[in-house]
């Protein structure tokens, strides 16, 4: 299956990502050096790899050019009559930075461009002798913005500050120079000579006195008041040397005669006249000066000396230049000096170069010229050499060959720029008189950055992009200006010669340079302009890049390792990455594909990387399986590519800024569009090589022969045959063997070649949009992006742009087409050239969605709401046919805003079917969501994804419900309502119903699982009832089965059974509710679930004539009963005393429902709850009188405890309740309700408290106790005569009782049925009769027993006259 267009450019990525660590993964100047410490110094350039010759080692190479065609521009001819008034003094020197050249001559300065001789300038308003000249840039602020430079000129009297201007022309911004005619600063000299002039990038001015001092030109816009607007300042002695003149000085002079300064770092350096070397540090922003250390000629003689092991100390002396080593070339390496003999001396200024500021002055290398190898046959410079130069790994020095002749000598590494040491070529050329001044002509926009990060990579790198460094040297015949020639221009040269690819010469090339970095030369020509010339490129291309093919191990032993390692430096490794990495090895910063070996370092040694596969070999000993070697053409379109990317890659897309008064971040493009394009034509000339060589992704193995094909065979059939295997093996087996691998090789490549030539073209059209982007004010396109966009725009690099930002890249291009909604023919116009440069990034589908996208613009717009409805549901119609690629959630915002809720249900809905076209997520969530179903998981959760887009939108025009009102306003103008108006108006609640209503309509079973989650968890679940849907009872059912212990699905599924008259199955949930154990619900609600069962069973008992409804309504009322004796008990407990025990049993009732033995033996009989125990027993039918007695007695009796505190009629009422409240339950039942018993316990306590005499029989007679019966215990209650009476001195209490009830029926008769009466009024009057014997038999003494006897008197006669 072919690999996706994501994954191709993943794959891609990650290929530059290794290039471009490869381009990365070199030694820095140091490590090549091998310098270990500041404290000890090496040697180079005594042995042969020191300065290799090609000649030996490439004999077809002996040719191979170094310098390009020497232009030589002769001294302006206006100068030449002016030697004729020479006087005094004649100076010449550059000032490359503007490519001028200086001459003087006596007090008069003239200046050129030493390029065509060309627009001469002078200054002659000076009287003394001109001694110096130098041009530096200007303080900020200082001047006005016409002056670009201050040239300062020095006399032996004063010194001079004049102007410069320049007047810039389309390609050249230093056209036409200016020297403004009046100076701007005069300062006396102070009779010190000053012999040199140096700047620095903030517009400091120092000057090198004779007297070895160091002074500074300190100047500002006005004076101040303890400083004049200029003065000059001596570092050398103190602050306030400006004040004490020179005379006074009696130091042994020893003039300085050069300053340099390393921007990068903020060090200054000078020499003097005797070679003393002094370092200065201008402290962290370069604001400050302070003596650091120096070192004498003396010193650095015997230093180096003694590391090149010779006694000759003219080789290092005497110095003839400091050139600075900035930070962009060594982290370690700060300064190099250079001696009259050639040799190059390196210090440092920090220990172990790990110290941000500079504290020491160390000589750490020396190295020889070339000519000093035991076996070199070159010609040394010899010990003449009086002007040098170095900037960027380049060393020129020109030495005396005679009074009128100069040698040239020009050496550098370029031509190994990722060798484990400095080797280094060096050419010479002679000249035509004397060499006064040595630069290096810089072009527009070349000047050196100031603190790079780290040491920056070989020219090869960037060979692409940069032109050939070209040196100018000014002699007395005039300007010459020698081009190095870069390897692309050895190559083009080669191949001109050559009238093609099919030499000697070129294949030694690709010998010299490797495969990989030979492959990306050759495509800087074959992508080019000249077609001669890139056919040639193309040819050599696919003649020496090779092909893919397998590495065979000839040994049993490690994996191929590079030659050579990194030696330490400076306690830090020397190989540099990428990012601030350091990698241990080259072979560990190459990286490489999975099963590949990926690009090789480019030193001398074999091939890297490892193929990953495995083999047993004899006795179970691992061999290395074959390792793919990709082919030179494909590394090298990876490392060519990777240079043109390199600028962009990792970089930021845009750069964040505020506008002058403005707290709003906005974005602009980190490049111009002018950069853009440069950028666009080297990628779109790598495209079209690609589509006019076909054959690069051909992947037919036999096209070419592999280079390692001859003894290919023999070495497969070693690998392969373990030790003891026949030497003969069928030579199929080989050829098959052989065939398999090729082929696996040649795919790989092809893959990897085609994810290549998919990231090229990414590129490309990302370039195109962002140029695009630009040219219509990035910031206002970046305004209408979300803010989760925007942030991932600031973050955003080119890599993750191209690579992985189609959703970022579609968000700007909608924003741009959004900009511009409303004007069709524009927006159109846009649409076109977006299809045209950019169509992967904005393809048919994406014209449409903008189409669309612009309908929706159109529509907030609108006035009238029917047009509005009309472009939306056109814009829905849009929507619908790219459903695959579209953002919904923004386009159902955009809905949700115009108030478009179909739009938003019917677009959600559409979607999550297209991503699940089979069902499979419906499916999945059926089954239970398996884990080993992917697909359906996967379907699923896409689907959910896009559900929660409507469900978002439905809870945030809920939000919108709870969200106060505005206070009602007046209307600021007559006429209809606002548009802002009119939104105020909306009714979110409304429009939730109206959205609700359309989302149920839908077919969709999953969208409406999604849905009724989503109700339940906003707190709507029980619109669940309400809604007439198949899908909600399966809804329910399936979630109360997965979710056994969700209560709220439960209490939903039995209201949604009950609201369908499904009666029986609504029962049984709720009785399955309430024995639900746990303490999530309590006994009440339980209680109330069993109470709800009952009335639904009922009510299905009444629907349907089964018996087994009725057997289920007879469980739930016994259910029922029990639960409520429970509740009783949990009530009782909650009455009582706190206790742990008390607080532990409620919550064991509230848990579950429990059955009546627990009930009674657990919890009633522990806790002595009597009441609690007649109920269960009652309910139990178990009856024991004595048992029921004894309850009844508990009763009474706790009833009297709980109010032993209470005045006696309160605690008599309490009584009374009491028994009203049991009677109620328990009076019709005789067994339950010992009437006897209670009319006792109760007469007792009556007459020990003193209650009213007629309180036990009026209060039972409530409770339908007939008065016979009552009587009948009364008499028979006299009759026993208990002495509990007279122990509490109450002999009568029986009879005043027995009177009061009677009274009662004297008074009312009907209180005994009228058949009854005859016979009870017999028995009353034999009672009475009975009654009044006894009295008299008592003692006379008896309390109140004359008051007895007459009224029982006056009661007979009553009852006798009811007859």
């Amino acid at each position: 299956m072919a690999a996706q267009p994501s994954e191709s450019l993943e794959s891609a990525g990650r290929l530059i990502d290794q290039h471009l660590k490869a381009d990365h993964s070199y030694v820095e100047l140091s490590g090549q050096l091998r310098i270990a410490s500041h404290q000890h110094t090496t040697y180079s350039g005594q042995t042969d790899t020191d300065y290799p010759s090609l000649s030996s080692s490439l004999p077809a190479l002996a040719g191979l050019p170094y310098l390009g065609p020497v232009t030589h521009t002769p001294l302006p001819p206006e100068l030449l009559q002016e030697f004729d008034n020479l006087q005094c003094n004649c100076a010449m020197g550059l000032l490359p930075e503007v490519r001028r050249a200086w001459l003087t001559i006596d007090s008069t300065i003239y200046m050129w461009n030493y390029e065509d001789g060309k627009d001469l300038a002078y200054f002659d308003g000076l009287n003394e002798v001109i001694l110096a000249a130098g041009l530096v840039l200007p303080r900020p602020g200082v001047f006005q913005q016409h002056i670009q430079f201050l040239l300062c000129l020095t006399t032996a009297v004063e010194i001079v500050i004049l102007g410069v201007s320049f007047t810039a022309s389309a390609t050249d911004p230093y056209c036409e120079m200016h020297l403004q005619p009046e100076p701007l600063f005069h300062i006396p000299s102070d009779n010190v000579s000053m012999l040199a002039v140096s700047g620095t990038p903030q517009g400091r001015l120092f000057l090198a006195g004779k007297d070895g001092c160091l002074y500074e030109i300190v100047y500002q816009a006005e004076d101040g008041w303890f400083s004049r607007k200029c003065r000059k300042v001596n570092h050398s002695v103190s602050r306030l040397s400006f004040l004490v003149p020179s005379f006074l000085s009696f130091s042994e002079e020893d003039s300085l005669i050069q300053i340099t300064v390393d921007s990068s770092r903020q060090i200054l350096y000078t020499r003097s006249e005797k070679n003393t070397i002094h370092v200065y540090d201008l402290g962290g922003d370069g604001s400050t000066l302070s003596s650091v250390a120096s070192m004498t000629m003396d010193h650095i003689a015997h230093t180096s000396a003694v590391a090149l092991r010779t006694a000759d100390k003219s080789l290092v002396r005497p110095i003839v230049q400091l050139s600075v080593i900035p930070s962009s070339e060594s982290s370690t390496l700060h300064m190099l000096a250079i001696t009259k003999a050639g040799v190059r001396l390196y210090f440092t200024t920090t220990p172990n170069g790990v110290v941000a500021r500079p504290s020491l002055l160390a000589l750490v290398h020396a190295r020889l010229p070339p000519g000093f190898s035991p076996s070199s046959a070159a010609q040394r410079p010899g010990n003449s050499t009086h002007q040098a130069f170095y900037r960027k790994g380049l060393l020129v020095l020109s030495s005396s060959q005679t009074e009128e002749k100069d040698m040239l000598w020009m050496v550098d590494s370029d031509m190994f720029p990722f060798a484990m040491t400095l080797m280094e070529s060096h050419v010479s050329y002679p000249l035509e008189g004397r060499t006064w001044a040595i630069g290096e002509s810089i072009e527009a926009g070349e000047l050196e950055a100031v603190g790079s990060p780290r040491p920056l990579p070989p020219m090869v790198v960037s060979q692409h992009a940069q032109p050939p460094r070209r040196m100018v040297l000014l002699t007395t015949q005039g300007s010459y200006l020698v081009t190095r020639l870069r390897p692309v221009d050895q190559l083009q040269y080669l191949l001109e010669v050559s009238k093609g690819a099919n030499s000697d010469t070129v294949e030694a090339f690709f010998h010299l340079h490797r495969d990989t970095q030979a492959c990306a030369t050759s495509l800087i020509l074959a992508t080019g302009s000249n077609q001669q010339l890139a056919a040639w490129a193309t040819e050599a291309l696919f003649k020496y890049g090779g092909e893919p093919h397998f590495v065979f191990p000839t040994t049993l032993g490690p994996a191929n390792q590079a030659i050579g390692g990194s030696p330490a430096h400076f306690q830090a490794t020397p190989t540099y990455q990428a990012g601030g990495q350091y990698p241990s090895s080259p072979a560990a910063a190459q990286g490489s594909h999975p099963r590949v070996v990926g690009p090789a370092s480019q030193v001398p040694g074999p091939a890297l990387g490892q193929y990953g596969m495995q083999t047993s070999g004899a006795l179970g000993r691992a061999l290395l399986g074959p390792e793919v070697q990709l082919s030179g053409k494909h590394n090298g379109l990876c490392r060519y590519l990777t240079r043109l990317l390199s600028p962009l890659w990792y970089e930021p897309v845009t750069v964040p800024y505020k506008p002058p008064g403005s707290n709003t971040e906005q974005f602009a493009s980190r490049y111009t569009p002018e950069e853009v394009s440069v950028f666009a034509e080297q990628l779109n000339n790598l495209k079209a090589f690609l589509e006019r060589n076909p054959q690069l992704f051909d992947s037919t193995a036999d096209r070419f022969s592999s280079p390692a094909s001859s003894n290919l065979n023999q070495r497969l059939l070693q690998f392969m045959r373990p030790e003891g295997m026949p030497t003969e093996s069928p030579a199929h087996v080989q050829q098959s063997l052989l065939n398999k691998y090729k082929a696996d090789a040649y795919l790989l490549e092809r893959s990897s070649l085609t994810s290549l030539h998919l990231l090229v073209e990414h590129s490309c059209q990302c370039l195109s949009l962002l140029k695009l982007l630009c040219e219509h004010q990035l910031h206002l396109t970046v305004q209408k992006l979300s803010q989760e966009q925007q942030q991932e725009l600031k973050a955003a690099s080119f890599r993750s742009l191209v690579v992985c930002g189609q959703k970022l890249t579609s968000a700007l291009i909608a924003s741009l087409l959004t900009r511009y909604a409303g004007d069709t023919g524009l927006t159109d116009s846009l649409t076109a050239r977006l299809r045209q440069m950019a169509p992967a990034l904005f393809s048919q589908d994406d014209a449409i969605i903008s189409k669309a996208q612009e309908l929706v613009t159109m529509a907030t717009v609108i006035q009238s709401r029917y047009e509005q409805l009309s472009m939306l549901r056109d814009s829905l119609k849009r929507y619908s046919q790219v459903t695959h690629q579209l953002d919904l959630s923004s386009v159902c915002s955009q809905y949700k805003t115009l108030r478009y809720y179909e739009g938003v249900v019917e677009l959600t809905l559409c979607v999550a079917g297209r991503k699940d076209p089979q069902n499979l997520g419906l499916h999945y969530y059926k089954s239970g969501q398996p884990h080993d179903d992917v697909n359906g998981q996967r379907a699923f959760i896409e689907r959910e994804q896009c559900y929660s887009v409507l469900t978002f939108t439905l809870g945030q025009l809920l939000s919108q419900d709870h969200t106060p009102a505005p206070p009602p306003s007046v209307p600021l103008k007559a006429g209809p309502p606002s548009p802002r108006a009119e939104e105020g108006a909306k009714d979110p609640l409304r429009d939730f119903e109206e959205m609700l209503t359309l989302a149920l309509r839908s077919e969709d079973e999953l969208f409406h699982v999604t849905l009724y989650s989503w109700l339940i968890s906003v707190g709507l679940g029980d619109r669940l009832v309400e809604i007439q849907s198949a899908f909600v009872e399966d809804f329910l059912k399936h979630t109360a089965a997965i979710q056994a212990d969700n209560l709220p699905i439960l209490d939903l599924l039995w209201k949604h059974y009950e609201k369908a008259r499904n009666y029986g199955s609504a029962a049984r949930i709720l009785d399955k509710l309430a024995d639900r154990e746990g303490p999530e619900l309590s006994l009440d609600q339980r209680v109330e679930y069993l109470s709800r069962a009952v009335v639904s069973a009922k009510s299905c008992n009444l629907a349907t004539s089964a018996s087994t409804a009725g057997e289920f309504l007879h469980h739930l009322e016994e259910k029922m009963e029990v639960a409520r004796i429970q509740l009783s008990i949990v009530e009782t407990l909650r009455l009582l005393p706190g206790s742990a025990d008390i607080t532990a049993a409620i919550g064991l009732l509230n848990a579950r429902l429990m059955d009546i033995s627990t009930l009674y033996g657990d919890f009633a009989e522990p806790f002595g709850l009597a009441e609690s125990k007649l109920a269960i027993v009652h309910c139990a039918g178990h009856y024991d009188p004595t048992l029921v007695e004894s309850l009844w007695r508990d009763i009474i009796d706790n009833e009297l405890h709980s109010s032993a505190r209470s005045p006696a009629q309160t605690r008599m009422h309490g009584m009374r309740t009491k028994l009203l409240g049991l009677g109620q339950i328990y009076a019709r039942s005789e067994r339950f309700f010992p009437l006897s018993c209670i009319v006792e316990l109760l007469e007792r306590h009556s007459c020990q408290l003193q209650w009213d005499v007629h309180f036990v029989a009026g209060t039972l007679q409530e409770l339908g106790s007939s008065l016979p019966s009552l009587f009948s215990i009364y008499d028979r209650l006299f009759k026993a005569k208990d002495p509990f009476w007279q122990s509490v001195n109450q002999p009568l209490h029986v009879l005043m009782a027995s009177h009061s009830l009677l009274s009662s029926y004297a008074n009312t008769p009907s209180l005994v049925a009228a058949y009854q009466r005859p016979s009870f009024n017999s028995v009353v009057l034999d009672a009475i009769d009975h009654y009044l014997v006894e009295l008299q038999t008592m003692s006379p003494s008896t309390r109140n027993m004359t008051q007895t006897i007459t009224d029982f008197r006056a009661l007979q006669m009553r009852v006798q006259r009811i007859l």
